[in-house]
């Protein structure tokens, strides 16, 4: 997994899974394999596939699995979602929004029956 501060790249095993906290207004882009998209809260889960995007826009918890094997994708902050964007923090003072979300991932493999 590569972390900075504005962009994360995540490998993911076949049915294993990762949280997102605090991913508001960050683009999910697929660059291999099957993802499964879950905002908490949400009804509408979204599976996507290499080459496709998701863009976050909610301040929910996001829950993203590999699907049908290993999948792997990119994780970009500040993508356009408006209604998630917050007033910026003093620089140096605090961890940015997006460094927040990469310290709150969680990563877990699940066993399919």
């Amino acid at each position: 997994m590569l972390l900075n501060a504005q962009r994360a790249q995540l490998n993911l095993a076949d049915d294993e899974v990762a949280r997102l906290r605090d991913a508001c207004d960050s683009r999910l882009e697929v660059t291999q394999g099957f993802v499964w998209v879950t905002v908490d809260g949400d009804r509408n889960d979204v599976v996507l596939g290499a080459g496709e995007s998701y863009l976050i826009d909610s301040r929910d918890v996001v829950t993203v699995s590999a699907i049908r094997g290993a999948a792997s994708l990119r994780v970009r902050a500040n993508a356009g979602a408006s209604q998630c964007r917050q007033a910026a923090a003093v620089r140096g003072t605090a961890p940015s929004r997006f460094q927040q979300m990469l310290a709150g991932i969680s990563l877990s493999s699940v066993a399919v029956a």
